[in-house]
């Protein structure tokens, strides 16, 4: 489970080699993300 404080999100990331991409996009979306900010970040 991943969480900050502010602005307050929680998220959980299921822990596991790999994650269908349903369920990827569950966790990107309940971290309250798009597809493309995620990815973005992932760029840095």
């Amino acid at each position: 489970m991943l969480r900050r404080e502010q602005p307050y999100a929680r998220v959980v990331v299921p822990d596991h080699k790999q994650i269908r991409s349903g369920t990827l996009r569950r966790v990107i979306a309940d971290a309250g993300l798009t597809v493309e900010q995620f990815v973005e970040l992932l760029g840095r």
